[in-house]
């Protein structure tokens, strides 16, 4: 029984602890802006986001990202850590 009673509160400390912090996610390539040097990045929920650094990502590239929580549950402040190039979507304007 002791046993039983130190594994549920292992499991529960760990849970309770567990934070995702960095996640993946994809994009699609929206916009390119080269007075700025950014692009618009669209998620799955249609969601924009900004990235400086254009290298060559062009409209219609589909991007493979890390990203940071913040440590909140809102994605609003969620940050773009990382991107690589992960294809392209014909005809996407």
């Amino acid at each position: 029984m002791k046993q039983f009673i130190c594994i549920v509160i292992a499991l529960i400390l760990t849970c309770a602890c567990a934070c995702a912090e960095i996640y993946p996610q994809t994009f699609v390539v929206g916009d390119v802006d080269y007075e700025r040097d950014a692009i618009i990045l669209i998620d799955y929920n249609e969601n924009e986001w900004e990235y400086f650094g254009i290298e060559d990502y062009d409209t219609g590239d589909i991007i493979a990202a890390i990203m940071d929580d913040n440590d909140t549950k809102i994605i609003f402040d969620d940050e773009i850590i990382d991107l690589r190039y992960a294809g392209y979507i014909n005809g996407w304007e």
